[in-house]
């Protein structure tokens, strides 16, 4: 007899498991997006905050409340806004859309608080290695360096001259860049780096020029460096050999504006999502809808909205949110992932697997 009510037991435990997980969460969960809504760059967090109401609008099914804090540029600004999200708003996850110096300078505390952080911006080996609560779904700045000095090499550009800006970003970039591009036999006939508030480039660029490159590559953090670099660079002459940068410069309005069209014909490696999926134009169309124009930075867009969607997948199965079985869901379940950004898995650490494709500023 005993044995029979055990049986029983059972099944309607499972069977109300199942029930249960067919029922929407009802608990409200907290999101908080840290991320550039003043400053250089803003129209990054612009597009963030655009992107997501979107999303809130024609795809939300849980009960999911945002509260955004400006991050701005710099890490000391990224860890108030981290800080005010995570210790005074008390929020369940944080979608970061911050500069790799915002997530670095607030990784101790993202850690410590055990807040699942997802990152829908690239990150390199800083970010891929801060901690087992930050997952990036962002392109890998790691492959944007391998990847670009691959794209030299194919080309026969087996000598070029790097100026670097030093910020997280750029410096990781740089780092893979200069590795892939000895290994691969190329030639670094001139390398400096500058730090961010820089304005006189001419005793740098003189010695650079002098180096006689092929071509130059100028990592920057959001692109207006490099446009005082390219006015001063004008005023010594110019270059006649091609100019790569990072696609900051090509997505910020500001820089462009600040450029005056010397970005013009300048190449990057954009990072790639998939362009062709049905639900990123079905998206785009929602987001054409309520702003009147595209989203300033397509694969921010599509990163965030993979992000979304998979917190809402791991709340349909009917659990109310819990920090750490949300951790170990994006480890377990995303793999070859398809999603806005393309396929996709997540490493051990919580990095996602997404490079980059050849592109020019027109």
């Amino acid at each position: 007899m005993r044995a029979f009510y055990l049986i029983i037991f059972s099944i309607y435990f499972y069977t109300g498991a199942l029930v249960f997980a067919d029922s929407p969460s009802t608990k409200e969960t907290i999101v908080g997006v840290p991320t550039l809504l003043s400053g250089d760059w803003a129209g990054l967090g612009e597009n963030i905050v655009n992107t997501i109401k979107t999303y809130e609008k024609f795809y939300l099914r849980h009960s999911i409340r945002f509260i955004y804090e400006d991050a701005k540029i710099s890490g000391s600004d990224g860890l108030k806004a981290y800080q005010k999200l995570v210790n005074v708003d008390h929020v369940d996850v944080l979608i970061g859309a911050t500069s790799s110096n915002g997530t670095m300078a607030s990784a101790s505390l993202i850690n410590s608080s055990k807040t699942v952080m997802i990152t829908p911006v690239t990150g390199g080996a800083n970010v891929d290695n801060a901690g087992e609560w930050i997952f990036r779904l962002g392109n890998s700045d790691i492959l944007n360096g391998k990847q670009q000095a691959e794209r030299f090499l194919d080309n026969s550009i087996k000598r070029i001259a790097l100026l670097t800006e030093e910020t997280e970003y750029t410096l990781d970039i740089a780092k893979a860049f200069e590795i892939a591009f000895r290994n691969g036999g190329g030639e670094i006939a001139y390398s400096t780096t500058f730090q961010p508030a820089t304005t006189d480039f001419r005793s740098q660029l003189g010695l650079l020029v002098r180096s006689k490159p092929d071509a130059m590559f100028i990592p920057t953090q959001t692109g207006s460096a490099l446009a005082l670099i390219l006015t001063q660079l004008s005023q010594l002459g110019g270059f006649k050999g091609e100019i790569h940068t990072t696609f900051t410069a090509a997505d910020n309005p500001d820089a462009r504006a600040l450029a005056k069209g010397k970005f013009s014909g300048m190449r990057y490696l954009a990072p790639a999502y998939n362009k062709e999926s049905p639900r990123m134009k079905k998206f785009l169309g929602h987001y054409f809808a309520e702003y009147k124009r595209e989203p300033l930075i397509p694969f921010h867009t599509a990163a965030t909205v993979d992000a979304l969607d998979l917190l809402q997948a791991y709340l349909d199965e009917g659990e109310t949110y819990n920090r750490e079985q949300f951790q170990v869901f994006l480890l377990d379940k995303v793999k070859n992932y398809r999603g806005l950004l393309g396929e996709f898995s997540l490493d051990e650490h919580g990095n996602a697997n997404t490079g980059f494709v050849s592109a020019e500023i027109n």
